[in-house]
């Protein structure tokens, strides 16, 4: 099995589990990402982070917070 298809096997699975189980839908992206980056594909750890959007992520999560926190008076 080539590991486009593997790859595919596992984001549904993660889909799958996310859906019966109480788990955050990115955080079991980002272990299956470790997972079939470093077993399956034989990537490194720095590898894997190289691919790692941190900019996004910074980004999406200030704006969650920014929403999080917003004064009373912006509540209508």
């Amino acid at each position: 099995m080539n590991i486009e298809i593997l790859s595919i096997l596992v984001l549904i699975a993660m889909f799958v589990i996310a859906t019966i189980l109480p788990i955050n839908m990115g955080a079991l992206a980002f272990a299956a990402a470790f997972i079939v980056g470093s077993l399956i594909m034989g990537m490194t750890p720095n590898d894997i982070f190289a691919g790692f959007p941190s900019d996004l992520f910074l980004t999406l999560v200030g704006i969650t917070y920014l929403f999080r926190y917003r004064p009373e008076q912006w509540h209508h």
